[in-house]
């Protein structure tokens, strides 16, 4: 998945639904800015497997808001 691609309405859609928590959002946010997971690692102070997991994380709660079906249909 490549959060880049996200376009703002989608970046909306998922921050409204996703239900992220502090630190998810604060990562999403660097994940569509286009920032690696080990350069978050190193900002947020957090090791590399604990950003994988949120990110992992992340990626399920997207999958719940149902953006990547609206994406398939739509895009």
């Amino acid at each position: 998945m490549k959060f880049t691609k996200f376009i703002k309405p989608e970046l909306e859609q998922i921050k409204e639904n996703a239900n992220f928590t502090e630190e998810e959002e604060r990562i999403f946010s660097l994940l569509c800015r286009g920032f690696s997971q080990k350069q978050i690692s190193t900002k947020e102070n957090l090791s590399l497997r604990t950003i994988e997991y949120r990110v992992r994380d992340i990626k399920d709660k997207i999958e719940r808001t149902g953006v990547f079906d609206w994406m398939k249909k739509n895009c």
